[in-house]
């Protein structure tokens, strides 16, 4: 395998296009060679492509990647920057493109990139590596190791989007204090985020939309075991029209609150504390958090091409 790794890397360093090398992984090109010249360069697969623009192509589901110490290809064809992950059936530009116009065009977003390239690089490049490792475990199927990626972007993002968004305004005056407020009401990082949330989308209904979680387990004792354990760490009033041992619905300003919470309550195992879940109260944990994941990670994406539409409008 090692011989085979070596070759395969060799043989990507001699190739200008569709691939790009980050830590342990490889990204490769999933857009058809008919539909490559409309790809901006900007967003082309090399090695001068930057971090976030891979980020962005990442999470709209226009690629492959390798784990190079693996030699295991995964294909990432979903598309999370809209609420509701979409699956591409076709992988085009048109998807990159579609993202941002007709409210914006594409070219706004380049340029922004081109002057951009060189800042918080290794910010988007710890936020890229989250990311692709959770995709890497979603894949495997190790759910319960996935949420950790999850979350540890949520910790990495929980500070940073707002000062992006911060930084992007023409009222510096009236930035600061709103981020003044925000951590004057907030008690942690995550609270301070999700009162960010609260101006980010400020006049929509995003905060109030719902999801609803199924409970379709082959066995009914699974069932059962998963829709307590959600009920616990939710609490009454942060979910809607629970169906008993099979669905429980709940609003995308609650699932912050949602995860942190199974985060603090499950990994967190402190002893003597009552708010400590059990592992007889989650009897699969990948099969659980199967069921989380995906929302959060779509969540975390919505909010971050909101932040970037923002700053594209207020760059423009």
């Amino acid at each position: 395998m090692l011989l085979k790794y070596l070759m395969s890397s060799e043989k990507k360093n001699w190739t200008k296009f569709s691939y790009m090398q980050v830590g342990f992984y490889t990204f490769e090109e999933q857009i058809a060679n008919q539909y490559r010249r409309f790809i901006k360069p900007q967003f082309e697969i090399n090695a001068n492509i930057s971090y976030e623009a891979l980020l962005i192509r990442l999470l709209l589901g226009t690629l492959s990647f390798t784990n190079d110490i693996e030699d295991v290809q995964f294909i990432q064809n979903n598309n999370y920057s809209l609420l509701g992950v979409q699956n591409n059936s076709r992988i085009t530009t048109k998807i990159i493109k579609d993202c941002f116009e007709p409210e914006i065009k594409l070219q706004s977003l380049c340029d922004i990139l081109n002057e951009t390239k060189y800042i918080n690089r290794q910010f988007y490049e710890n936020l890229l590596m989250e990311i692709t490792c959770y995709f890497h475990r979603k894949h495997e199927e190790s759910h319960t190791l996935a949420f950790l990626h999850i979350y540890r972007s949520l910790e990495f993002i929980s500070y940073s989007f707002p000062l992006i968004y911060a930084s992007i305004t023409r009222d510096y005056h009236g930035s600061f204090n709103s981020l003044k407020n925000y951590f004057n009401d907030a008690k942690n990082d995550l609270a301070f985020f999700d009162t960010f949330l609260q101006k980010l989308f400020e006049g929509q209904t995003t905060l109030d939309q719902q999801f609803t979680i199924q409970f379709n387990c082959f066995e009914p004792r699974l069932n059962q075991n998963h829709f307590r354990a959600l009920k616990t760490i939710l609490t009454e009033t942060r979910y809607l029209n629970p169906v008993e041992d099979i669905s429980i619905t709940v609003e995308y300003k609650n699932l912050l609150f949602l995860v942190q919470n199974l985060r603090n309550r499950y990994f967190h195992f402190s002893v003597g504390d009552k708010r400590n879940i059990r592992t007889t109260e989650i009897y699969e944990t990948d099969l659980f958090f199967k069921i989380i994941n995906e929302e959060a990670l779509n969540w975390i994406s919505v909010i971050y091409f909101e932040i970037l539409r923002a700053s594209i409008i207020r760059a423009i």
